[in-house]
């Protein structure tokens, strides 16, 4: 049986070794990524969801070779539900 998918509560993006963020005393946080929340406090505290939605799919369309359409879908029904952005 696998376990179950762990993302980053502010981007979406799959977490495994090497890709958690950090705490402020410098430990693992299984929350977020690395590239979203360091030291503690998240890389951009200004943005928005609907910004991170923009760039979540021009991630997947430049990157993963997505369809814009398809990967806004995908941005959509994942990055709303996430710890980060839930009201």
């Amino acid at each position: 049986m696998s376990e179950p998918s762990i993302r980053c509560q502010s981007c979406g993006m799959p977490l495994g070794d090497g890709f958690y963020g950090t705490d402020s005393d410098g430990s693992v946080t299984k929350e977020y990524c690395k590239f979203c929340f360091q030291d503690g406090a998240f890389t951009m505290p200004g943005l928005t969801a609907d910004d991170m939605i923009k760039r979540s799919v021009d991630f997947m369309t430049k990157n993963l070779g997505i369809p814009a359409q398809k990967a806004e879908e995908m941005s959509r029904a994942v990055i709303p539900g996430l710890k980060r952005w839930k009201k």
